[in-house]
């Protein structure tokens, strides 16, 4: 006889729980008759993957076969009601991270620890259980039914696979139980948030295939019909589509502490469009939002404490040579930018693909303005103040300051060796990539996500090659560039262009960004996943084009994936399997360890952008600090 069987027995001997109705408080229920028992048990979560659900915690123990629907509010972890109320006094339970391993893991558990889920904007009730629980379908159908018998929903409870091993035999799970899939409450959300937040604004309404404004101001809560690729600093972001939750106007959001948020269908809200124009007040919560008339006066006050500042340009014009990317250290931000040299960091782990490269100083960037003439025309600029008053003639001085770069020659002195070191570091190379790396972005708090350009050219043509390097150049003077700078009090006169030369991956048939954090909720770390295929764009997604969303909870000795969400542009095929996945949640891990140090307790994180080779080799291209944000029920001490 096991253990948990005896020990059941002497289990009455504990603190009993107060049994909760319709009409008085308590810590469980063994039935859910009807509605007002379930808001009774229920909690309003904000931690959740999806937002807009209220949660009950159910606990089945096979000793006894009882049910008990936690009072979630009160009992939201299992392993403190067990403690609580069902062992004996003065024989404590097992510790909780042991009770976890065992619980979740061990074919002779004694409970069965899941959760319903009411997903109300697709009203949807889910019986679900932890991704990384080891339970067989049998036992699961089993306590699916004892659920189903004793609520009032039962006839409308879904299970909501989220075990690999469910998940790898759906067709045996659907026949012995209703299933609602993760695809099928996506297809349903209305609401998304991804940077929570407060924000004061003017609302600004922009319908479905119009371009943003050109006369956007920090000030502007902007209605997004069609998610541009970038946008200049506003107060507030709301889209008609959902958002890929770490592409760069998420990413940008997230850096600049703009909330963030996507409304189904957004710009035709009779609410929003009467407030169109209008002063309001807009709050992202985990769990939903709220959008009100606020007065002019608030305005101002929100805009006089949010305006925020980064620390001073490090700047190094001396010719620092040509490196590797392996032999370029963490101090040389100053030379070469932030991509290089964080790139440069990731290249020296062991066992951690990065793409064949190397670096162009900041010095090539200076000697081919001083070359032109065009450092004169660059201090011109920066030092009339009429221009920072007048938008139409500023963005027309740097149309004017792009061109011309654009038609300056490059000198031989930046050409010469450039070309030499290509031939030498990445020979064969059909086509490279020039990237930016400046000294004003990936920098912790301000990532300038998607400002700077980069090229593709042909390293066998000396005037494609200096076409690229003027391209890249030139992106620093883009009004999207200037704006963002200027709205974070950045000196423009100490920004200066490195660019990362490297290899061309074209063999590439999935992109991805993974952050080295949970953004759902603090008190589970974990790795997150973003990936999509070939054609398609975690970074640049297109509206409602979700990405496959993998969670790798670290906190926990055994290692599983939870899959949030699978591509919307695969039919269900799996873009990365779990045994990729777990490969790359370790190089995550390692990567954390390098820029961070601390896993528990720490905001920092590391935002990561991938590919996947046709071979299957998974290569980082670019990794830069990531500040979590939580709010609400996402804090671990709300």
């Amino acid at each position: 006889m096991r253990a948990w069987i005896l020990v059941v027995f002497v289990a009455c001997a504990g603190i009993a729980p107060r049994p909760v109705s319709s009409t008085h408080d308590g810590d469980f229920a063994a039935a859910v008759p009807d509605v007002a028992t379930w808001n009774a048990l229920a909690a309003h979560i904000g931690n959740g993957v999806m937002a807009r659900v209220d949660v009950v915690k159910v606990l089945f123990d096979r000793g006894d076969g009882r049910l008990y629907f936690m009072q979630s509010r009160r009992w939201p972890i299992h392993y403190d009601f067990a403690d609580h109320f069902l062992w004996p006094p003065g024989a404590p339970l097992e510790s909780h991270g042991a009770f976890n391993e065992h619980e979740y893991r061990d074919t002779d558990r004694r409970f069965v620890l899941g959760t319903i889920t009411h997903y109300l904007d697709q009203d949807v009730w889910a019986f679900e259980l932890f991704a990384e629980d080891s339970i067989d379908i049998e036992l699961t159908s089993h306590v699916f039914d004892e659920i189903r018998s004793a609520a009032f929903f039962g006839n409308a409870l879904r299970y909501h696979p989220l075990p690999a091993q469910h998940i790898a035999a759906l067709d045996r799970v659907r026949a012995v139980m209703p299933v609602v899939t993760t695809e099928d409450l996506f297809a349903g959300m209305r609401y998304e948030p991804i940077a929570t937040g407060e924000a004061w604004g003017y609302l600004r309404i922009v319908p479905a295939g119009a371009p943003p404004p050109s006369d956007l101001h920090p000030y502007d809560i902007v209605v997004l019909g069609t998610q541009p690729l970038e946008l200049p600093p506003v107060a507030g972001i709301i889209t008609d589509e959902l958002q890929a939750p770490l592409g760069h106007l998420a990413v940008l959001a997230e850096g600049r502490g703009t909330p963030d948020m996507a409304l189904v269908h957004a710009t035709a809200e009779p609410k929003l469009a009467s407030l169109d124009g209008k002063p309001v007040h807009l709050k992202v919560g985990p769990s939903d939002y709220s959008l009100e008339l606020a007065t002019v006066d608030d305005l101002a006050r929100a805009s006089r404490a949010r305006h925020a500042k980064v620390p001073g340009l490090a700047l190094d014009l001396r010719d620092r040579g040509l490196p590797a990317l392996r032999d370029i250290g963490r101090g040389d931000l100053a030379a070469f930018g932030s991509k290089t040299t964080q790139l440069a960091r990731v290249a020296r782990l062991a066992g951690i693909h990065t793409p064949r490269a190397f670096g162009l100083p900041f010095h090539a960037y200076s000697t081919f303005l001083a070359a032109n003439g065009l450092d004169h025309k660059v201090a011109a600029l920066l030092a009339d103040p009429s221009l920072r008053r007048d938008a139409t003639r500023l963005r027309a001085a740097l149309d004017d300051l792009r061109a011309a770069i654009a038609a300056a020659p490059v000198p031989a002195s930046v050409t010469d060796p450039l070309l030499a070191r290509i031939r030498s570091v990445l020979p064969g190379s059909r086509m490279i990539r020039l990237r930016s790396s400046t000294n004003a972005e990936d920098l912790d708090g301000f990532s300038g996500a998607g400002l700077y350009r980069s090229a593709r050219v042909d390293p066998t043509s000396r005037d494609d090659v200096e076409r690229g390097l003027r391209e890249v150049w030139a992106s620093v003077w883009s009004w999207d560039a200037f704006a963002e700078r200027e709205w974070y009090g950045i000196d423009h006169a100490r920004v200066a262009m490195g660019i990362l030369v490297q290899e061309s991956i074209d063999d590439d048939t999935v992109n991805g960004v993974a952050i080295t954090g949970n953004p759902f909720y603090e008190g589970r770390p974990a790795v997150y996943i973003n990936a999509q295929a070939r054609g398609g764009s975690v970074t640049g997604a297109a509206g409602n084009e979700v990405p496959e969303q993998l969670l790798v909870y670290t906190f926990v000795k055994n290692r599983a994936v939870e899959r949030v969400s699978a591509s919307s542009r695969t039919a269900g095929y799996v873009l990365l399997d779990d045994d990729e996945t777990l490969r790359f949640a370790h190089q995550l891990e390692a990567i954390h360890d390098e820029f961070v140090g601390e896993r528990v307790g720490t905001a920092s994180a590391v935002d990561v952008e991938f590919l996947v080779r046709q071979n299957r080799d998974l290569v980082i291209v670019q990794a830069r600090p990531y500040t979590m944000h939580w709010s609400g029920d996402r804090r671990l001490d709300q």
